[in-house]
C-alpha cells in the first residue's frame, strides 16, 4: 500500500491555483443553492445535490489526477466541468436523496409530534445518512477516476469506510471546522477548504484503493 498523503501535502503548495479555482467553483455553486433554497431543509439537500455535486465530481477528477500522476492545474479542472458533470451528479443525488428523507423525518417527528410511528424511518434514514455521507468521501474518487458504477460503487465505498474510517471522518471535520471558521470568522475562509478537502479525500481513496486495485485512472 502506498502512502498518498505526501503527494496531498506538496499540492497544497504547487497547485495553489488550482485550489483556489476549485473553491471559487464550490462556493459559487453552494452560494446559488443559498439564493434557490435557504435554509436546512429536504429541498435545499436535493437541490444541493444537484449543483454542488456536478461541480465536485470535477474537482475530485483534477485532485485525483494531481494525487496519482502529478497532472493537475486549472485548464484540468475546466476540461473535468465536461467530462465528469454528469458522473459527479450520478454519485451526488444518491446521498442527497437518502439525507433530505431523514430531514423530512426528523421534521415530521419533532416538528409535527408525529410520535412512534416515525422514530423507526427516522432511525433508519438518520443511520443511511451517515454511513452514505461518509462513504461519498470514497465514492466520488471511485465513480470519476475508478469507473465503479451503481451497486459495486457504493459496496466498495461502504468497505473502505469500514476499513478506513478515519479518511472519510478527517475529510468531513476539516470541511466542518472551515465552514465553522467561514460562518463566525470571515467569508473568504470558506474559500480555503474545497480544494484541500478533495485533494486529501483523493489521497485516502487512492491509498486504500486505487494502488492495490490499479483501478484510479485505468
Amino acid at each position: 500500500m502506498t502512502d498518498h498523503l505526501p503527494a496531498a501535502f506538496k499540492a497544497l503548495w504547487y497547485e495553489l491555483p488550482l485550489l483556489a479555482t476549485a473553491g471559487v467553483l464550490v462556493c459559487t455553486s453552494a452560494g446559488l443553492v443559498v439564493l434557490l433554497s435557504p435554509g436546512l431543509t429536504p429541498l435545499t439537500v436535493l437541490v444541493s445535490a444537484l449543483v454542488v455535486s456536478p461541480v465536485w465530481g470535477a474537482v475530485v477528477a483534477t485532485t485525483d489526477a494531481v494525487v496519482l500522476e502529478e497532472r493537475g492545474g486549472v485548464q484540468l479542472l475546466l476540461k473535468n466541468l465536461r467530462r465528469h458533470a454528469l458522473a459527479g451528479l450520478q454519485v451526488g443525488v444518491v446521498p442527497g436523496v437518502v439525507v433530505a428523507v431523514g430531514l423530512l423525518n426528523w421534521q415530521l417527528y419533532f416538528g409535527w409530534r408525529a410520535g412512534v410511528m416515525f422514530v423507526l424511518p427516522l432511525a433508519v434514514s438518520g443511520c443511511a445518512s451517515v454511513l452514505l455521507l461518509l462513504a461519498s468521501c470514497y465514492a466520488f474518487s471511485l465513480r470519476v477516476s475508478g469507473r465503479l458504477r451503481g451497486k459495486q460503487l457504493w459496496f466498495t465505498a461502504l468497505q473502505l469506510v469500514a476499513r478506513a474510517p478515519l479518511v472519510p471522518l478527517g475529510v468531513l471535520a476539516l470541511a466542518f471546522v472551515d465552514f465553522l471558521l467561514g460562518t463566525s470568522v470571515t467569508a473568504s475562509l470558506l474559500l480555503l477548504a474545497p480544494g484541500p478537502v478533495a485533494l486529501f479525500a483523493s489521497a485516502g481513496t487512492a491509498t486504500f484503493y486505487g494502488t492495490e486495485k490499479h483501478a484510479l485512472h485505468r
